[in-house]
């Protein structure tokens, strides 16, 4: 959030939202975005989860990003009521888990034949039953609340060959809106309470072959969301590990890591760049990714990341969508170099492994905007002691503002 805050799609969302939601002054409680803005919580909202998920750089599962398109949303009700972080934390474990179930029974069909973009529909589901569980709304409130979530839900992938940035919204639209069903089911509005399993529902309408068995298998004995995708650099999940590079190649799976869908490679705006497995990995061999924000406009530009990209090879060694390693081959400096990737940046591996990645995730993100986060970071550790979620939240905004006036003096120079 703290590194999608300061994007040009979220500046030019925050301008957006004050003509729709208004200012902090036009009503009587306002609530801050973490680049400061002032709005009502529908705004802070929308906001929020744009921030998470407009740089790329959120953890994603099943073609589920509830990292972006449920979490923020949360956090932020969360703050609102007051919750402990053990509301907090049980609310996730529904959001996550149901996100992932939704998009392993939507399957990625949805995408591949139907051309939607899942990120867009699953999100508002998930969303309206963990802002259900976390307010303590009934099992028919909250039904009735994914019903009408369900029938908002939407996204194509039309963005992918336009290098639009409609791909941002759909994560910030999808919590705004499912947080928003969640109050109208409370107030009484009626959603159909089975719009998963209905003949005309969701799965109907976005999946071309819907597994709805796995909507239930092993439901609250198997953790699904446990096995999600830790995106440690700001590009494709299918490119995360990666003037004298020449030659590459790379070997894969072919589902994924080659498919046309994200082998852009000579990607037309930077919201296409980002989606880019052959750029994403040509920036990474020309560019130190571990200041996230270097991955930018400018990065675009760079002839030396373009020509890798365009000139990157591909030779597939599986057809299995679970194959998830490979290598890469490449000439630096005339020399043979040989890259094995034999694992894959996602939960779990190790415990202490993972927590020491995202921790450094943390420290490079504040130190590229010069700023310190340790009150943010020790609160997140501890988030299960929290009494009041506000109390991390108001830490974030504080810090968030910091970095956004700080990213726009050092542009200003």
């Amino acid at each position: 959030m703290l590194a999608g805050s300061v994007q040009p799609v979220c500046q030019s969302a925050a301008q957006a939202i004050e003509s729709t939601y208004g200012s902090g002054s036009s009503f009587n409680k306002s609530y801050t975005a973490l680049d400061g803005t002032n709005s009502s919580l529908s705004g802070q909202m929308f906001l929020t989860s744009l921030a998470a998920g407009d740089f790329e750089f959120e953890h994603i599962i099943e073609g589920a990003h509830p990292a972006s398109a449920m979490f923020p949303t949360l956090l932020c009700v969360a703050d609102a009521h007051h919750k402990t972080g053990e509301d907090l934390l049980a609310a996730m474990a529904i959001g996550y888990g149901f996100a992932t179930r939704i998009g392993a029974a939507t399957t990625l069909t949805a995408e591949t034949v139907k051309g939607f973009h899942i990120v867009g529909s699953n999100g508002d589901l998930a969303t309206a039953a963990a802002v259900g569980n976390l307010l303590n709304y009934d099992a028919d409130t909250i039904a009735s609340a994914m019903g009408i979530a369900a029938s908002s839900s939407g996204g194509l992938q039309a963005y992918i060959s336009t290098g639009a940035m409609t791909r941002r919204l759909y994560p910030a639209r999808a919590g705004q809106l499912g947080a928003e069903a969640a109050f109208q089911a409370d107030a009484g509005i009626e959603g159909p309470r089975d719009v998963l399993e209905n003949l005309e529902g969701y799965l109907h309408a976005f999946s071309h072959n819907p597994k709805p068995e796995l909507m239930t298998t092993g439901l609250g004995k198997e953790w699904m969301s446990a096995q999600q995708t830790v995106k440690l650099a700001p590009v494709h999940a299918w490119a995360q590990d990666a003037e004298a590079v020449k030659n590459v190649t790379i070997y894969g799976n072919r589902p994924h890591v080659f498919d046309p869908n994200t082998w852009i490679a000579n990607p037309s705006s930077f919201q296409a760049a980002q989606y880019s497995v052959p750029f994403g990995i040509a920036a990474a061999l020309t560019t130190d990714l571990r200041n996230p924000l270097r991955m930018n406009d400018v990065l675009l530009k760079d002839t030396a990341a373009l020509a890798i990209a365009a000139e990157m090879k591909q030779v597939p060694i599986s057809d299995d969508p679970d194959f998830l390693w490979g290598y890469l081959t490449l000439e630096l400096h005339q020399k043979a170099v040989n890259i094995l990737f034999d694992g894959f940046p996602r939960l779990p591996t190790s415990a202490p492994v993972l927590l020491q990645a995202v921790e450094n995730k943390l420290a490079n993100i504040v130190d590229a905007f010069g700023v310190q986060a340790d009150a943010v970071k020790d609160m997140i550790l501890d988030v299960r002691s929290l009494c009041d979620v506000s109390v991390l939240f108001d830490e974030m905004v504080r810090v968030g503002k910091l970095a956004t006036a700080k990213f726009e003096a050092k542009a200003a120079q």
